[in-house]
C-alpha cells in the first residue's frame, strides 16, 4: 500500500473528528451551521479522493470523478448505501456552487446522517487497508 494512501486515510480520519466537533457546536452561534457545512465539504472531498487512491492502488481502477469512485466503491462493497453517498454528492455540489439559506438549513439537517455514512466508510476502508 502506498504511503499516499495511508496519509489520505489519516487526513480523512482527522477531518471526521473535526466534523464531529462542528456538529456538537451550540446552534445559537450563527457560524455553527456554516462551519459544520464547510467541514462536511472537506470530509466529502477527502473521502472521495481517498476512495480514488485506494481504487487505483488496490483494484487498479481509475475513478476520475466522485460519482465514478462511489460507483466502484459500491460495487466492491466498500460502501453499503450508494444512495446515501449520492445524496452527499448532491449536497456537496449544492453547497459548493451556491449559498442559499434554505439549502444550508436542509443540508445541515442531513449532516448527522452524512457523518455516520462517512464513519462507516472510514471503518470499512481501515479493514480494506489492513487486508491489502
Amino acid at each position: 500500500m502506498k504511503a499516499e494512501t495511508h496519509d489520505a486515510m489519516s487526513y480523512f480520519s482527522k477531518a471526521l473528528l473535526r466534523f464531529t466537533e462542528a456538529l456538537a457546536e451550540d446552534l445559537s452561534n450563527p457560524l455553527a451551521i456554516d462551519g459544520s457545512i464547510q467541514r462536511f465539504e472537506f470530509c466529502f472531498e477527502l473521502g472521495w479522493k481517498l476512495l480514488k487512491k485506494m481504487l487505483m492502488d488496490i483494484e487498479g481502477l481509475e475513478a476520475l470523478s466522485p460519482k465514478k469512485a462511489l460507483q466502484f466503491a459500491y460495487q466492491l462493497g466498500w460502501i453499503k448505501d450508494e444512495q446515501a453517498w449520492l445524496k452527499m454528492l448532491n449536497d456537496r455540489n449544492l453547497t459548493s456552487h451556491t449559498y442559499r439559506e434554505d439549502y444550508a438549513q436542509e443540508i445541515y439537517s442531513q449532516l448527522p446522517h452524512h457523518l455516520k455514512s462517512m464513519q462507516l466508510l472510514q471503518h470499512r476502508l481501515t479493514i480494506v487497508i489492513q487486508e491489502a
